[in-house]
């Protein structure tokens, strides 16, 4: 599974190499070649040279990757003159509390592209404090910093976190993200810690049932896609839980959802429910139920595939949202009798960003990078019954 993600993670970031070197009037296949050998040896410092990463201080190359993370976040933050941007995502939310504050409908307002935006309440009230602050692309500043606390909280390891960083920091995908002020990565980012934080704790829906429906309900009062990621890793779980436990968790989930809507339902009714542009819309008028049901039989498989084994699950969870975004796209392009190509402006391929935190924390804690930590393990076995035995020896 290790070998078929980092397929994914060069499929991801190569897709955004060749497309944004295409301008620079040398062929993208050159950019995609340096760009693979750069990960290939990134791979190959993270499994050939591992003990030598661990004596130079696991601990100390974390931070000093997190560092270059934080500062290339902040330089692109204030140097990119966000009006010229040909992406709309950062205006859809800052025009949205703009408004909020205001007193004008929030869902009426246009992006600077003239677009209108398409994130749910929550994800929406989650950017007040950047908004605030005169920036709601330090959304991506506030996420990474969060993870990199997570992280070790998660892994107890610098090493595997030091993976996870590194992998996200060599990743074009994610660069591009910050440029554009994107929120769609640090959603997923989001998404992932919720997952790995529920499994970490041991949270399930038989003894967890209303504070998983509330963590639910808010999460898909971001955006429709975040159910899948919640889908594959809960479904298990829900199968075994009773009649009682479901409809506790079912309920609360569409409660909570329902909920964060009910102010903009009461403050305009009609645009609300009746625009060709309100969020529902929006955020569905790229599929078909066809492509709905594929997802959603694929998600089923998955969901009954990973075992107890979060790498697989994170792994599966990858391989559904890639394959949503691909099927959602090929029809497109049957339906356009293929009149544009892939790179062109009606097929966002940021949207395979929303698999990549999945991919990336697969990788990281697949055995593939946990065996440095096995090995340390018995190495430690191996030191304490050495000094057992020096002593016996000396008694």
């Amino acid at each position: 599974m290790a070998k078929f993600q980092q397929i994914l993670f060069l499929f991801i970031n190569c897709l955004f190499v060749a497309k944004y070197t295409s301008r620079l009037g040398v062929h993208p296949l050159v950019f995609i070649v340096i760009y693979i050998l750069l990960a290939l040896t990134v791979w190959w410092l993270f499994t050939k040279k591992k003990d030598r990463i661990i004596s130079a201080n696991a601990k100390t190359l974390y931070f000093l990757t997190l560092s270059f993370v934080i500062l290339g976040i902040l330089l692109l933050n204030y140097t990119i003159d966000p009006m010229k941007l040909q992406v709309d995502r950062w205006s859809a939310i800052h025009n949205f509390i703009h408004n909020l504050f205001n007193g004008v409908y929030p869902y009426a307002a246009h992006t600077h592209l003239g677009g209108y935006g398409s994130p749910f309440p929550v994800w929406q009230v989650f950017h007040i404090p950047f908004y605030l602050l005169g920036n709601v692309g330090l959304g991506m500043l506030f996420s990474v910093v969060f993870l990199s606390v997570f992280l070790i909280w998660l892994f107890k390891d610098y090493y595997i976190a030091l993976v996870a960083i590194v992998l996200l920091a060599i990743s074009p995908a994610f660069w591009y993200e910050v440029a554009v002020r994107s929120d769609l990565i640090y959603n997923f980012i989001f998404c992932f810690i919720a997952v790995a934080f529920i499994h970490k704790k041991k949270y399930s829906i038989q003894n967890q049932a209303l504070g998983l429906g509330l963590m639910c309900g808010l999460f898909l009062s971001t955006r429709f896609s975040i159910v899948i990621p919640f889908a594959i890793y809960l479904l298990p779980d829900f199968i075994r839980s009773d009649i009682k436990q479901k409809l506790v968790f079912g309920i609360v989930t569409i409660l909570i959802f329902i909920i964060s809507f009910l102010p903009f339902i009461f403050w305009n009714y009609n645009t609300f429910l009746f625009s060709e542009y309100n969020p529902f819309i929006l955020q569905t008028r790229q599929g078909t139920l066809l492509e709905v049901l594929i997802i959603a039989f694929l998600g089923i498989y998955l969901s009954t595939k990973w075992k107890e084994n979060i790498s697989n699950c994170y792994s599966y969870i990858s391989i559904t949202l890639i394959v949503l975004v691909s099927v959602t796209f090929i029809h497109r392009m049957i339906s356009d009798n293929f009149n544009n190509g892939l790179f062109d402006s009606a097929y966002d391929i940021t949207y395979f960003n929303m698999a990549l935190p999945f991919i990336i924390f697969s990788l990281a804690t697949n055995d593939f990078f946990l065996f440095l930590t096995k090995l340390k393990s018995v190495d430690n076995k191996t030191d304490n019954l050495s000094k057992s035995k020096d002593l016996n020896e000396n008694a």
